[in-house]
């Protein structure tokens, strides 16, 4: 009895250590294409803290947050560019659209900028804000 209980804790141990692999954190803008490259699964996590505030943004960030890269193109010009579209509600309750696009140039620099729409109007509520990060400096990729 014992060791069957024994056995079956092992071989559950086993399973779940097998998917418990640690995200690899991408130092390079081409690290992180190479890896889109082979269909790795990339997230990216954001902290507006560490980037500084560009149009539309009257202050330093506080947001922090994530997504994974479902989506994405690689212009000629070596920038790779991903977007989040989602809907969700502001403040006073109101349905809202979210669009928040990224774009990472090859010297690493990256332009963040969100969007708000009114719904189900899809009507400007505010104006772009936009954040300037870097990889690394606001702006971390992982490969899960």
């Amino acid at each position: 009895m014992h060791r069957s209980l024994f056995i079956a804790i092992s071989g559950m141990a086993f399973a779940l250590s097998v998917h418990a692999n640690p995200a690899v954190q991408l130092s390079s803008v081409a690290d992180v294409e190479n890896a889109l490259g082979r269909g790795a699964p990339i997230s990216v996590v954001l902290d507006l803290a560490k980037c500084i505030p560009g149009a539309g943004a009257s202050s330093p960030g506080t947001v922090r947050g994530g997504l994974k890269i479902d989506a994405y193109r690689i212009l000629a010009d070596g920038t790779l560019s991903f977007a989040d579209g989602h809907a969700t509600v502001d403040r006073n309750g109101q349905p809202i659209w979210q669009f928040l696009r990224y774009q990472v140039k090859p010297d690493q620099a990256v332009t963040f900028t969100m969007d708000v729409f009114s719904l189900p109007s899809y009507t400007r509520k505010a104006e772009q804000i936009s954040y300037a990060c870097a990889v690394n400096q606001g702006i971390a990729f992982f490969m899960n």
